[in-house]
């Protein structure tokens, strides 16, 4: 198995990180799934009793199963047993726990949390019955990623910037003295992904730019690294696992194609083979522990494929087939019997299960959707193109009341995702099937930028924030429009990290477009977003300079392109939500905005949280903000004309 996939919680990329920095068009035409029953309504609490779960580890005797789920309101550790019987809430932290994993002598439970969201996570250990936790990575500043345990069963390797707050470097800990050795002094932005079973090979992934990514090899009893990918211009090459035998390594590839492929290369020869190109992008794939299964995942047009087989027999394990989802985050134990996996859809949460691949049969661990909730009532989205101001089609997920009558027009929600190299797809989501419950349709679309489309569309939002993407959002309000049951002058724009600062783009570069505007932690300066990222990507700078923008030769560019410079064109209601413990967007970049419409006697409503890092991660603060959101949308969007702000102008800075 790869050290990513003992980690259980997958592989902790910056692509991953600075992301969160930051079916056709005529089938959409006419509503869908009328029903002649009443649609019951739900309020926002209920919709958050829906209890978000992840990660899963089997313990080693194999008779419980950890993971982590905010049942309690916080993200936290809890237990259940596989052969049925009720869980059991192993932590009371008010801070998120991000990674749960049992030790392999079955002594202690390791995981990840941060404080109040400044996203430097400790790894701690505690008894695996619970009890008092230490911190295995003190200090101010630190942060530090698990990355899996090695097969001798006594040691793990992990990520931390103790050494230089700037740079991730490896160590190795022994469970026997909880002492850690330095095993790679890191130059740079080469991030562990990988190691050979006893630890003696590591696998680094180098990313220079987004579609150029290479693998090196680090050996380290001579301390000697060696590139294992040498190429000439943009290919994007990612590790995904070694052999069991420790002879060869599986990797992903777009070399030669818009999609990655997955490919294995023998290190001694270097010779290469493809074992998958199947057109989409194979987003991962490994070993189990010892080498029996080998597990595959491809997203195909926003949907995650996962196949599993045996390696000795050849067979492939038959995965369960459930209507209205798909399976997700695969995971085997120690032993490999038992496979933990998780459940979700449009209208099913994210749900644990185990399957025991002896007898065939599949325990539910968790239950996430309240009992109050019908699931009947709850709304699958469709997968749509909508053309854009150059024709190019733009996917996106149609959410349509199921209420939704003949000749009524509703309100609707354009739902930008964060990233940009993210992708809206499928899976439930509370605040959504809030929004959608409540009667408006919800548009999700992945404008230019987006990842899983291909390398050349990824690349299309290059050093072109608010320009060609902002018009791939505007026109989803024209397609909106078009589909007849969407009042024009009642779509809302709302987005979080980049979909906030679409929000304020949008209501800045098109201040006409929307009805209003909630941006969630979204950048409001480019030129201050840039200077003022984490420590720890400073190597990255590259990365930041090609998607956005160089602070020291394009001022006069990233101020064009940074909505503060534009607050007086804001002339729609805009709500703003932010983390006062934000490491990403710091909240001086939702300050600013707020300020500048307030000076304008804009409409504008501002809430801080001071628990709270990048997005809101706990419950109460969850129901609190949206509850909020909901009423101001109420008030400024559904029960009124749109107003325009007093002193506002839509002509010009």
């Amino acid at each position: 198995m790869s050290l990513a996939m003992r980690a259980r919680s997958g592989r902790h990329s910056f692509i991953a990180a600075a992301s969160l920095l930051l079916a056709g068009a005529a089938a959409a035409a006419a509503p869908g799934a009328a029903s002649n029953k009443p649609v019951p309504k739900y309020d926002l609490k209920t919709f958050f009793a829906t209890a978000r779960t992840l990660g899963a580890d089997v313990s080693p005797d194999e008779k419980r199963v950890a993971y982590v789920t905010d049942r309690s309101g916080v993200l936290n550790i809890w237990t259940a047993p596989i052969a049925g019987g009720p869980p059991v809430q192993l932590t009371r932290f008010t801070d998120s726990v991000r990674l749960v994993t049992y030790t392999p002598n079955d002594k202690y439970i390791l995981f990840q949390r941060d404080s109040g969201g400044d996203e430097n996570d400790h790894i701690y250990r505690m008894p695996s019955e619970g009890g008092p936790e230490t911190d295995l990575t003190p200090g101010e500043g630190v942060r530090a990623t698990f990355a899996g345990w090695l097969k001798d069963g006594n040691s793990f390797l992990f990520s931390s910037n103790a050494r230089d707050q700037r740079i991730l470097d490896v160590y190795r800990m022994d469970t026997r003295t909880w002492k850690a050795d330095l095993v790679y002094r890191n130059d740079g932005p080469d991030e562990l992904s990988g190691a050979n079973p006893d630890g003696t090979l590591l696998a680094f992934d180098r990313f220079n730019v987004l579609t150029d990514q290479d693998i090196y090899l680090y050996d380290v009893s001579t301390k000697s690294k060696t590139r294992l990918t040498p190429h000439e211009g943009e290919i994007s090459n990612k590790f995904m696992d070694f052999s069991p035998d420790g002879k060869s390594i599986y990797f992903t590839t777009d070399e030669g194609s818009e999609y990655l492929a997955l490919k294995k290369m023998d290190l001694a020869t270097r010779k290469v083979d493809v074992i998958m190109a199947p057109g989409w992008d194979v987003i991962f794939a490994g070993f189990s522990r010892n080498g029996t299964y080998f597990f595959s995942a491809t997203n195909e047009d926003g949907a995650t494929k996962i196949r599993v087989g045996n390696v000795k027999t050849g067979e492939e394990v038959r995965l369960p087939e459930l209507p209205g989802g798909e399976v997700r985050a695969p995971g085997f134990s120690f032993s490999e019997r038992f496979l933990t996996m998780y459940f979700t859809g449009d209208t099913r949460p994210a749900d644990l299960h185990v399957m025991d691949l002896v007898t065939g049969q599949i325990a539910r661990i968790t239950n996430s959707l309240p009992a109050e909730i019908d699931s009947d009532a709850l709304v699958e989205s469709r997968l749509v193109r909508y053309p854009t101001f150059d024709g190019k089609k733009i996917p996106a997920y149609l959410y349509v009341p199921h209420d939704l009558q003949t000749g009524e027009r509703r309100a609707a929600i354009v739902w930008v995702h964060g990233g940009p190299a993210a992708q809206s797809r499928p899976g439930y989501s509370a605040l959504q099937q809030y929004f959608v419950n409540q009667g408006y349709v919800v548009l999700m679309p992945n404008v230019r930028g987006s990842t899983g489309y291909g390398k050349t569309y990824q690349t299309m939002d290059d050093h072109d924030w608010g320009g060609a993407p902002l018009q791939d959002v505007a026109y989803g309000k024209k397609f909106l429009e078009s589909l007849g049951y969407v009042d024009p002058g009642k779509v809302v724009i709302l987005g979080g990290s980049y979909g906030g600062y679409m929000v304020l783009s949008a209501l800045t570069r098109e201040p006409a477009t929307f009805a209003a505007g909630v941006d969630i932690c979204g950048p409001s300066n480019l030129s201050t977003l840039l200077a003022s990222i984490p420590p720890y990507w400073e190597p990255f700078r590259k990365y930041f300079r090609r998607e956005i923008g160089d602070t020291e030769t394009e001022k006069p560019f990233l101020e064009e392109r940074s909505p503060l410079f534009s607050a007086n064109r804001i002339v729609r209601p805009l709500f703003v939500v932010q983390g006062a413990n934000d490491p990403r967007v710091k909240q001086a970049e939702s300050d600013m905005i707020v300020d500048a419409v307030r000076k304008r006697q804009g409409i504008v409503e501002y809430m801080k949280f001071s628990d709270e890092g990048h997005g809101l991660q706990k419950v109460a603060n969850q129901i609190s903000a949206y509850t909020a959101i909901k009423t101001f949308l109420d008030t400024w969007v559904v029960n009124a004309k749109t107003k325009e702000m007093v002193g506002a102008s839509t002509t010009g800075p």
